[in-house]
């Protein structure tokens, strides 16, 4: 059986919200994100949210991103996963990440209204 062992969190800020139309008649919130995450250095992404109704509680989610370490290596990642309502003005995410490197992510964050931030932990998947 599959396991993940915790290697860190992650904090990233959101820096624009597109909302668009999906093919399905449903809508999705593609997120920016910039900050920082355990391990990676710097990271770039969008995190997209998607609805088959007008104001879902919960989907699927997806995420595209770079990380720039600080050795100067750049690592790509892409996964897919879940979003629910946690609360007044925040989701929670749980999501399945490869990256170009190989490495199988478990993922598990809230974002948060207040503040702008997705905030959460990773673990790796063996």
């Amino acid at each position: 059986m599959a396991t993940a062992k915790k290697t860190g969190g992650f904090s990233f800020k959101a820096t624009s919200v597109a909302y668009v139309m999906t093919d399905d008649g449903g809508g999705a919130n593609q997120i920016n994100l910039d900050g920082k995450a355990d391990g990676f250095g710097t990271v770039l992404g969008t995190l997209s949210l998607y609805g088959d109704a007008p104001m879902a509680q919960s989907g699927p989610c997806s995420w595209v991103g770079t990380a720039y370490l600080d050795n100067g290596d750049i690592v790509e990642g892409t996964g897919e996963g879940f979003f629910e309502r946690a609360g007044k003005h925040q989701w929670r995410v749980r999501s399945i990440l490869r990256t170009s490197t190989g490495t199988v992510l478990r993922t598990d964050g809230m974002i948060s209204l207040k503040g702008r931030t997705y905030k959460g932990t990773m673990a790796v998947w063996d």
